[in-house]
């Protein structure tokens, strides 16, 4: 089914808050009835989460009568291909998710819908819905724009998306390497640095800490790891750049420090590959998505299993 770009979000939220009122109300059919025999064209992103939904459409289907036909892709091939199809007149997709870096450009492109007028339908809205069980600052960050800055949540922000596949950074570290040699788990960024570079001196062909690295969009987003827990921000309240202020540069240097001290090549690293660095022993610690914790979990990498501990991501000094 193909409808204009601002009826794209209009069709599919009706689809997915009449699919929870089903179930509220026991009249799956009657709710359905009308659109029995659609198909839907969804985007998603290639990514564990969506892979769980997938998981569930035949049972959707089976209910609806809708057929769904999903097309995955790399999160940043994501966002070019959507990028192409909101700025058409009829597009192919009827629902996608977006990634919040996407938020703040397609609500100021009026590409979005406002979600207050289908919670407040009640031939959509499921009366048993449970906001409060949405952690508000996965909601805030994701689907709230219209506040302070224009692009993030406050007084004057509005709801245009729920979260589905969040993600926050967690350091995973190798348990028998750190007791070995008595290092500690980092809790601050003095403790993480220290690390990454002792590990290579007691431990001659280990990295200390694998991490994305590669020009360009992967550098930038292994900086901006680190650049808020340093209390670093790209732009002050007016607009200003301040990413090169005293926190910014300890950000850049955080991040030269951990590549000058990580496995051969990780100045070429992408998330898989950093990851994998970890997992086949090359590395002791690793620091991104949690979206990565399932695969340190496969007992067919005996260079990880086992071994493999958890912290949370260090804090800027000691103590705070």
């Amino acid at each position: 089914m193909k409808v204009t770009t601002k009826h794209v979000w209009s069709a599919a939220i009706a689809v997915s808050l009449s699919y929870s009122a089903a179930y509220a109300d026991g009249h799956t059919a009657d709710v359905y009835a009308p659109y029995e025999g659609t198909t839907l064209v969804v985007n998603f992103p290639a990514h564990p989460h969506y892979n769980a939904v997938m998981d569930v459409l035949p049972e959707f289907e089976e209910q609806t009568g809708i057929t769904v036909e999903v097309d995955q892709l790399q999160y940043l091939k994501m966002r070019e291909r959507q990028t192409l199809e909101l700025t058409k007149d009829e597009g192919d997709y009827d629902l996608i998710a977006y990634v919040v870096f996407s938020k703040a450009d397609y609500v100021y492109a009026d590409q979005l819908e406002n979600l207050a007028k289908y919670f407040m339908n009640p031939k959509l809205a499921d009366p048993n819905y449970d906001s409060d069980d949405l952690i508000d600052g996965y909601v805030q960050n994701i689907g709230v724009a219209g506040g302070k800055k224009g692009y993030l949540p406050g007084a004057t922000g509005s709801l245009f998306g729920i979260p589905f596949g969040s993600e926050t950074s967690v350091l995973a570290y190798r348990k028998d390497i750190f007791e070995k040699h008595g290092i500690p788990v980092p809790q601050n960024y003095d403790q993480l640095l220290d690390a990454a570079c002792k590990v290579p001196e007691v431990e001659p062909g280990m990295g200390g800490m694998a991490s994305r690295a590669a020009s360009g969009h992967q550098a930038s987003h292994a900086f901006l790891l680190h650049l808020a827990p340093l209390g670093g921000r790209v732009f002050d309240d007016q607009w200003n750049p301040i990413i090169n202020n005293e926190a910014g540069v300890a950000a850049a240097n955080a991040l030269k420090t951990i590549v000058d001290c990580g496995p051969e090549g990780s100045q070429t690293f992408g998330p898989a590959e950093a990851a994998a660095s970890f997992r086949q022993g090359t590395s002791a610690m690793f620091m991104d998505s949690i979206a990565f914790a399932a695969g340190f979990l496969d007992p067919s990498h005996p260079q990880i299993a086992g071994k493999k501990g958890d912290g949370p991501h260090p804090h800027r000094e000691s103590g705070v």
